[in-house]
């Protein structure tokens, strides 16, 4: 383990600012970018200026002659120097690029792509038509990037915005005993709900429907008559938009 070499590329002219620095490591990128990492053994490049720029071969391999490739810059403070990648953000980059790591684990310019585009501020701007249903996800999934809670009424264009939205529904037997039966609907309003009701069996009674009451949490339908154990219908409770 250890610095395998560490030369100046531009051999003979130490004056050259910035220079290039080669640095060959058996250690991984996790001890060369440690603090000190520099100051223990004896330096062939010596004295490190903050100017440099390193070109490190990391977890270097004799056998092979192969390692992974980064390129580093160097912070010194109180004489301790620490070769690090946020230093290289003061070298060149084509306005509003960004530097991303290519498959050759080097950092390379390229601009923002796909669903976004980035300014040159840093303001990200998402591309028209980039949310597409498969990017909603449901409201149980917390790190989502929309959640279904947030797609809301309000968001939707004027023009197909509904007044009223389907806030119940669904199928019900009577039980008989009089012509007026109540339906336990949770969460029913009186006040904002408006019930529609249809009979899809009207039973051995013959029966019709006559009269729809919402009252709380409580649908109540008149039939002509004792609908009997046997009357089947189908309710939706409708709310006005919010």
């Amino acid at each position: 383990m250890g610095i395998k070499s560490l030369v100046t590329v531009t051999a003979g002219r130490v004056n050259v600012n910035p220079r290039r620095v080669e640095l060959v490591s058996y250690d991984n990128l996790a001890t060369i970018t440690s603090a000190g990492y520099l100051n223990k053994p004896a330096l062939a490049v010596s004295p490190i200026y903050p100017t440099d720029i390193f070109d490190v071969i990391y977890n270097y391999v004799d056998a092979t002659n192969s390692g992974t490739y980064i390129e580093l810059l160097p912070t010194i403070v109180n004489g301790i120097i620490t070769l690090s990648a946020e230093a290289a953000s003061g070298l060149t980059l084509t306005s509003s690029h960004i530097l991303v790591g290519n498959a050759g684990n080097v950092a390379t310019d390229v601009a923002l792509s796909g669903d976004a585009t980035l300014a040159n501020t840093g303001a990200m701007t998402i591309a028209n038509d980039a949310i597409t249903t498969a990017k909603i996800l449901n409201d149980a999934v917390t790190t989502a990037k929309i959640l279904n809670a947030n797609v809301t009424l309000a968001k939707l264009a004027a023009t197909i915005a509904p007044s009223h939205v389907i806030k119940f529904a669904g199928q019900v037997t009577t039980v008989g005993g009089a012509a007026a039966e109540a339906f336990t609907i949770t969460g029913a309003v009186a006040a904002t709900d408006r019930a529609f009701v249809q009979i899809v069996d009207n039973g051995t009674a013959n029966v019709t429907a006559l009269q729809a009451v919402v009252t709380t949490d409580t649908l109540t339908v008149t039939f002509s008559a004792n609908p009997g154990a046997d009357t089947i219908i189908n309710y939706q409770l409708i709310r006005a938009a919010s």
